[in-house]
């Protein structure tokens, strides 16, 4: 290890040793009683969020765009410290809308947003996982079913939800499955499976990314602002050579090199 991991090392047992003295001198203070039913119940019409790479925004921009994409006035949005959020609907069933509708963006930003929590404070909320609709490409016609569209998904993290494609669909989509992506682990490009001794790849597409890395493949950051792999333009030019493209995008209509 070098002196600069080591002087790493130091200060962050320094800080462990100091916080552990201050949580043992700390009296915790009981408070047994419970929140105002009323308080309670506005809760329950509130989503909390963040932007991911937390930017400096237009705060009246940031209203008006959210209140376009959501198709409705009946929100109110107030900006807390830290960047961030409350959103307050008018009823319970407006917020599920808007929570099951996402992921959604500001200027190419995520916007992640999560549902009141009882006794947790805005800044501790998991900010570190947000859903995304996927679509899968390449399941052989015998073989798109909900179970096989889950199944080919798994790899990505917890499955909230599978569409299977429609008879009348025009594409190779074989369905859709809503799931949760760690945002600090970089996007799952597609699956390699064998069927009866046939190897085949199943492509990953997802619906509203924002911006994300085609180096480290990782959402919030370009890769010309890396930091794990240095950014280099030659390699940016060939598709062919890049693990994490453009075809992520379920908008771009384009398959990886992979396919």
């Amino acid at each position: 290890m070098d002196s600069s991991g080591q002087e790493e090392d130091a200060r962050l047992a320094a800080l462990c040793n100091r916080l552990g003295k201050l949580w043992a001198e700390q009296e915790i203070e009981v408070w047994e009683e419970a929140a105002p039913a009323e308080k309670l119940e506005e809760c329950k019409q509130i989503l909390v969020g963040k932007i991911l790479s937390n930017p400096s925004i237009n705060f009246q921009a940031f209203q008006n765009t959210l209140k376009r994409a959501w198709r409705t006035d009946q929100v109110e949005i107030s900006q807390r410290e830290a960047g961030l959020y409350v959103f307050k609907f008018k009823s319970e069933g407006e917020k599920q809308r808007i929570l099951e509708g996402g992921p959604w963006l500001f200027s190419s930003h995520l916007i992640i947003v999560k549902p009141w929590v009882p006794n947790t404070p805005l800044h501790c909320y998991d900010y570190k996982i947000c859903a995304f609709w996927g679509q899968v490409f390449g399941l052989p016609l015998e073989r798109c079913t909900e179970n096989m569209i889950s199944r080919a998904v798994s790899n990505v993290r917890k499955v909230l939800e599978v569409k299977v494609e429609a008879k009348e669909g025009t594409t190779l989509r074989a369905g859709r499955a809503r799931v949760e992506i760690k945002l600090s682990e970089p996007l799952k490009p597609g699956k390699l499976i064998r069927l009866e001794r046939k190897n085949i790849w199943l492509d990953f597409h997802y619906e509203r990314l924002s911006h994300y890395c085609y180096s480290c493949g990782i959402l919030g950051h370009y890769a010309t602002y890396c930091k794990d792999i240095p950014f280099d333009e030659a390699k940016m030019g060939g598709k062919d050579k890049l693990y994490f493209g453009q075809w992520f995008r379920a908008e771009v209509r384009e398959h990886s090199p992979f396919w």
